[in-house]
């Protein structure tokens, strides 16, 4: 076997550069809901309704990044394994 699986090797680098993006992408979201959460709880008067919105939103936020995270875990699996073998 004197070819090695390029073009396989190579989507799944793609796919790893793609999952490290929406990564990065979701971290941002969830710290942007959690900077926001804290405005509001820090505000006089506090909106005790949109204190517990945005609190459902950072936890969706979290959710999506712990998602994304296992995505590019798997991805980064599939290069180990199809780049590195």
């Amino acid at each position: 076997m004197s070819s090695s699986p390029l073009p396989i090797c190579e989507e799944a680098k793609d796919g790893l550069a793609k999952a490290k993006l929406e990564t990065a992408r979701r971290l941002k979201e969830l710290d942007d809901a959690e900077r926001k959460l804290h405005e509001l709880e820090a505000a006089q008067p506090p909106d005790e309704a949109a204190i517990e919105a945005q609190k459902a939103r950072v936890g969706q936020a979290r959710a999506n990044w712990l998602a994304a995270r296992e995505k590019q875990k798997e991805w980064q699996e599939s290069v180990d394994e199809l780049c590195n073998p």
